[in-house]
């Protein structure tokens, strides 16, 4: 007879030694999906020749994960060490980024709001055609000099006082191309919209403006739109649309038959040298301003860890309940292809973090 006791302790041993981190909404973020993912980009790395490193450097992120925690799980967790590597398409790292960049275009637009608080923010989304992976670096230069283009033209500086803009590129599998794009938030005056004024800029005037600043008649589509509410939290929600990192992770790595995640290998090639050296997020007007004022850091620099505003706890006590933090740490485990609970040893775990950061770093830079 089968022992069910025995099976069921198992299940909620296994349960309470995985890894489960909630945001203040109550939804789990997926360490594991993120590091098997990464996982996959790092194998496809290592059958690129002369790019190998990077993917011994994206296979060392995140293996080792310190919370502090609530002992109500419901109550969530604060990441407060960790080894990130940095790449550009390392989905753990991107993640990250995306947090960093989010939180400051957030702060960006309140801070920007208290000087002119009748400002309206619009969403601009700017496309290309489709282009083949041996293309993209050439469109992606003509991009970036067509955004300058456009925010010089008098007509966009009359109407618009501040601007953030992220690239954004997803791979199409069917047809085997890349679909370079700009997300853009824009802070415009009440009045723009206001057509006696001449600020006002249709959706088809911005589709001309682009397609000339490109000089592209083949574009076909812009997206622009405005928030209707006045909250500040779906104003929050709304500009941090724009805030993405570079790449879709889930348009070029797919689940195999076995559930395992793979990427192509010529694809994050192209990505790779696509996006290598460039300036991906960029702002202007007041927010630029703003941003010297508040000192704050390049997203490629940024401290990954301390990502501000995400976690549910704040410094030793939860937030929520008021009880004392404790530590737990999470390795990550191949076996199962999940992050599980590991012993505490003090000073020891700090030791073991600072020494495979060191050893990563120092091993990359041998082959450099």
């Amino acid at each position: 007879m089968k022992n069910t006791n025995k099976e069921r302790k198992s299940q909620r041993e296994n349960q309470s030694d995985s890894l489960i981190d909630l945001k203040s909404t109550g939804k789990r973020r997926n360490w594991d999906k993120a590091k098997r993912m990464s996982l996959a980009v790092a194998s496809a790395y290592s059958k690129n020749i002369d790019l190998e490193k990077y993917g011994e450097k994206i296979e060392a992120c995140g293996n080792y994960l310190k919370f502090k925690a609530c002992k109500d799980v419901t109550h969530g967790k604060k990441l407060v060490d960790a080894y990130f590597c940095k790449c550009r398409q390392c989905v753990m790292c991107q993640g990250r980024k995306s947090n960093v960049i989010r939180k400051q275009v957030i702060d960006l637009t309140h801070e920007h709001l208290a000087r002119y608080s009748t400002d309206v923010p619009l969403l601009l989304t700017l496309t290309v055609p489709n282009e083949p992976g041996e293309n993209m670096i050439e469109t992606i230069d003509r991009m970036t000099v067509a955004w300058k283009r456009l925010m010089q033209l008098k007509v966009v500086k009359g109407a618009v006082r501040s601007w953030f803009r992220s690239l954004e590129i997803t791979y199409n599998p069917d047809r085997d191309d890349f679909h370079p794009h700009f997300h853009a938030v824009l802070m415009v005056p009440y009045n723009y919209f206001y057509r006696k004024n001449g600020l006002y800029i249709t959706r088809d005037e911005w589709l001309k403006l682009w397609q000339q600043s490109m000089r592209d008649d083949r574009i076909t589509q812009v997206d622009i739109r405005k928030i209707q509410s006045k909250d500040m939290r779906e104003i929050e929600s709304f500009v941090g649309e724009a805030a993405k990192y570079a790449t879709k992770p889930s348009s070029y790595i797919l689940e195999n038959e076995t559930g395992k995640y793979e990427a192509e290998p010529k694809v994050v090639s192209d990505l790779h040298h696509a996006l290598r050296g460039r300036r991906l997020v960029a702002y202007g007007g007041y927010f630029s301003q703003i941003r010297k004022e508040k000192k704050m850091a390049d997203v490629e620099k940024a401290d990954l860890v301390s990502v501000s505003g995400e976690d549910v706890s704040d410094g030793c006590h939860c937030k929520i309940c008021k009880s004392e933090l404790v530590e737990e740490l999470y390795r990550w485990n191949f076996g199962f292809e999940q992050y599980r609970r590991a012993p505490l040893r003090g000073q020891e775990d700090v030791t073991n973090f600072q020494e495979t950061e060191v050893a990563c770093e120092d091993n990359i830079s041998k082959k450099e």
